[in-house]
């Protein structure tokens, strides 16, 4: 899946571009500046945008000699752009769940990298920052058997590998005080899925 654009799995047609453009604001906006937005050409999105608006998932109203575009969330369609607007928040939400049937809770876990920022592509891995409790065993097999089918769980979501960064709570002191590169993108980018938030965590 490319995580910066997961609904191309399905379209990766400028239709499906345009359309979870306008799912993502209520803002009524141009056919120019929905081509600015997407990068393709301001003739070539005007002719989708007037298909999708004659199927009628596209309102469309007169502003002078403009016309301005917004999706049509009462449309039969509405819920299915939703969802492909909406996979990162799915991936988050999924992985909630996931951990909250953990026997082992975790100290931390979060969601980091290209996956949370949105910028990645079919081959990015989707990254995780997993802190293992202070009382745990890093071989412990409870453990193990968690986050393996955690990785495994991710793989079947997105068909990306997970890419989980493990350390013992032991280990947080020494990373806060090396300030790895790592560190920064997790304090810029991380979105907190379990136990305590991240930037807590780093800045005790």
């Amino acid at each position: 899946m490319n995580v910066a654009k997961p609904y191309t799995a399905i379209s990766a047609t400028i239709d499906t571009e345009l359309l979870v453009t306008l799912v993502g604001s209520r803002e009524a906006r141009s056919g120019r500046q929905l081509a600015e937005e997407i990068g393709r050409s301001p003739t070539g999105v005007q002719h989708v945008l007037d298909r999708l608006v004659s199927e009628g998932l596209v309102h469309r109203v007169g502003a002078g000699r403009a016309f301005l575009y917004t999706f049509n969330y009462d449309h039969l369609l509405a819920e299915a752009v939703q969802e492909m607007a909406g996979a990162r928040a799915e991936l988050v939400r999924r992985l909630r769940e996931q951990v909250m049937d953990w026997k082992i809770e975790p100290r931390h876990l979060s969601l980091f990298g290209s996956a949370a920022r949105g910028d990645g592509d079919r081959e990015s891995d989707i990254d995780l920052f997993l802190v293992r409790p202070i009382r745990v065993d890093p071989e412990d097999e409870s453990w193990r058997e968690q986050v393996e089918q955690l990785a495994e769980r991710v793989y079947g979501w997105t068909g990306n590998n997970a890419g989980i960064v493990e350390l013992g709570e032991r280990q947080l002191p020494g990373l806060r005080r090396r300030r790895p590169p790592a560190l920064r993108e997790l304090d810029r980018d991380a979105i907190d899925v379990a136990g305590s938030p991240v930037r807590k965590l780093l800045r005790k």
